[in-house]
Parts: C-alpha cells; structure tokens; sequence
C-alpha cells in the first residue's frame, strides 16, 4: 500500500494528543467508530491508516471474509439497523456484508460504558495518571483509593460481562 497524501489532507483530526496548534494528527480509517487520531509518522511506521485497536480487533483472517479490506470497515447512510429499527448513519461488521448503526454497533462490539466510576479530583487528574510511582496521593487526597477500589470492580464486572456476551460481537442477523 503507498502512501495516500490525498487521505491524509482531507482526515486531518485533533484531540488531546494531537493539538489544532501542533497541527493535529491523521484521523483513522474507522475514525466514525474509534474516534483516533494518529500521529503524522504513523503511516512510515504502520503502513496503513487504522489505529492499533482496529487493526488488532477487525483486521483478522478469522473474522473478515475474501475480499474485505484489511480493517477498515464500511460505512453507509440511511441503514436500517436490525437491533434498534432505525434508520441512520450505519458501519459494516468485519465478518459479513450487514450493518447496523454505528451507536449499536459500538454497545455490541465494546460493551456498556454506563456506571463508569468518576475521578473524585479532575483538577489533578493528569498529573495522577503521569505520577507511575502514586506515593503523595494516598495521604493528600483519600477518596482516590477508593476510586480505584470501585474502577476495579466496574472494569471486572465489564470484563466478565463481556466475556458472557461474547454472542454480542456476532452479526445479530447472520451470526457470523
């Protein structure tokens, strides 16, 4: 695959990493579902335009069939989901040729992120998550430690919920 200078012209995307004033990154081919952004090198680098967890969940001969292409999933206007029976903006399933719409397609493939504990202390949330040692933080602010008590116990059961539900990560209308 060459590099494509007319896709990475027209995707330019932005978040926290990849600032409007530094320019900003490359947007994922699956941006719509993902939402990455990556860094300009990635292609020198990668050799494609999907993100790590695209490429590692949608890019594989077990799932997609002849012919689709590698990771990149389609996306369609006016698709009639077969999960919530409406009509909009819709994303092919990596295994087969059906879609459903993006917001249903994402709860099937990653789950329910409804419950998500907060961070007790926004305003020094960076600067936790960039401290790897996280000495100063037990005696100074008290409710992180439970924080991380009530995350783990949400991301277990989320893990474990997935792992029940791997049926959801199927097609709902082929189960491919």
């Amino acid at each position: 695959m060459q590099r494509d200078l007319d896709y990475e012209n027209n995707n330019i995307g932005f978040d926290y990493q990849y600032t409007e004033e530094d320019g900003g990154g490359i947007k994922c081919k699956n941006y719509e579902l993902c939402e990455a952004v990556l860094p300009k090198w990635w292609f020198e680098c990668k050799g494609r335009y999907l993100c790590t967890n695209c490429d590692m969940f949608f890019n594989t001969n077990l799932i997609r069939p002849p012919g689709k292409d590698n990771g990149v999933l389609e996306i369609s206007d006016n698709v009639e989901c077969p999960i919530c029976l409406e009509t909009k903006r819709g994303i092919s399933y990596p295994c087969c040729n059906h879609t459903a719409c993006i917001e249903c397609f994402k709860r099937c493939m990653y789950g329910d992120d409804s419950g998500e504990p907060v961070f007790p202390y926004p305003d020094i949330e960076d600067e936790y998550y960039e401290d790897t040692e996280n000495i100063k933080w037990k005696n100074e602010y008290p409710l992180i430690e439970t924080y991380n008590i009530n995350y783990n116990e949400w991301d277990d059961k989320k893990n474990e919920e997935h792992e029940n539900n791997k049926h959801l990560l199927l097609c709902p209308l082929c189960r491919a």
